[in-house]
């Protein structure tokens, strides 16, 4: 059953609960058997097919330039990567392995509607403890990018921030951009912005940072699970009473918000956190989730950026 070896142990839980299968101290081999019994061999490669190309990044990158004419769609940018020959057309909507080297590599490409998913690989090295010394040793790094094309161009990278410019650099080269490669990240992650984006994703706050113009210089508030401090009574009484000896509590400097998610397929309830982190600029969730949720939450960025997001609320979130 390594086939579905994508699926996080949690999922397959919970699809196995809805259909009535024993998954408590089974193994997971197991659980999929059962599943298969209960004729869900089409949940399990949905769901799978869900986490290929996950991650707990997610920066959206905005070209100043439109996309080149030879990268204009999905079917000419694919045409172009067969032409100049980093994938054949056997390759789409695959995964494979190429020799591992220091540059980096495609290893997967999926073509899904308006996006073109790709996989990248390149070869890192770490030292390796061994006896009273170290080895040298290698391993594959992987990294998915998504290429919105359509009405709203832009580039998604699955990567930390410090990382992002590297490969929608690498991107932009593969779809024919000139140097030098001018792009910027939307939405600009403002406190107002973020506000907007939990409200249209109906998300509560788990945690929120704040400063402080003092010599304490920040503190930090944590819920308890399933608090929504945003609106909780002694959030509110801490904050009023930190405001009355003179000091704002307005500056937010990074927050952790949570919604659930009932996916109309599966109809599997997913939790979800992600981080909105302002002061630096970047967004991430705190543990993988399917491609479903990848989707709904960029909606919500890029309204958010275009400011289509007045009094929207996304009515297939619950609190």
């Amino acid at each position: 059953m390594n086939e579905y070896n994508n699926i996080p142990r949690t999922y397959l839980n919970q699809l196995a609960k809805a259909h009535k299968v024993v998954f408590t101290g089974r193994e997971t081999d197991e659980v999929i058997n059962g599943l298969i019994e209960k004729k869900q061999l089409n949940n399990i490669i949905y769901l799978n097919e869900q986490f290929k190309y996950t991650s707990t990044y997610m920066t959206l990158n905005k070209t100043e330039a439109p996309f080149p004419d030879k990268s204009k769609t999905p079917e000419l940018f694919l045409e172009t990567l067969i032409k100049e020959k980093y994938i054949t057309k056997e390759n789409i909507n695959k995964e494979w392995q190429p020799p591992l080297s220091p540059g980096i590599k495609i290893c997967a490409v999926k073509h899904d509607g308006s996006s073109v998913y790709l996989k990248l690989v390149e070869e890192k090295f770490y030292n390796k403890k061994r006896g009273y010394s170290s080895i040298v040793d290698s391993y594959a790094s992987f990294t998915s990018v998504v290429i919105n094309f359509g009405e709203d161009e832009f580039i998604q990278v699955r990567r930390p921030i410090t990382e992002v410019n590297k490969y929608t650099d690498y991107i932009m080269n593969l779809m024919g951009f000139a140097k030098p490669y001018a792009h910027f990240t939307i939405p600009k992650l403002t406190r107002e912005n973020a506000k907007e984006l939990c409200d249209y994703l109906s998300a509560g706050v788990a945690s929120r940072h704040i400063a402080i113009p003092s010599n304490v210089g920040s503190l930090r508030f944590n819920a308890k699970k399933g608090v929504n401090i945003a609106n909780d009574l002694s959030y509110i009484k801490l904050t009023k009473a930190i405001e009355g000896i003179g000091y704002p509590t307005d500056h937010t400097m990074d927050e952790t918000c949570f919604f659930t998610y009932t996916d109309s397929k599966t109809m599997i309830s997913i939790e979800t956190k992600f981080e909105v982190n302002i002061t630096r600029g970047y967004f991430k969730f705190t543990k993988n989730v399917p491609e479903f949720v990848f989707d709904h939450v960029i909606d919500a960025l890029v309204r958010v950026n275009s400011g289509d997001i007045n009094h929207q609320i996304a009515a297939t979130f619950e609190d």
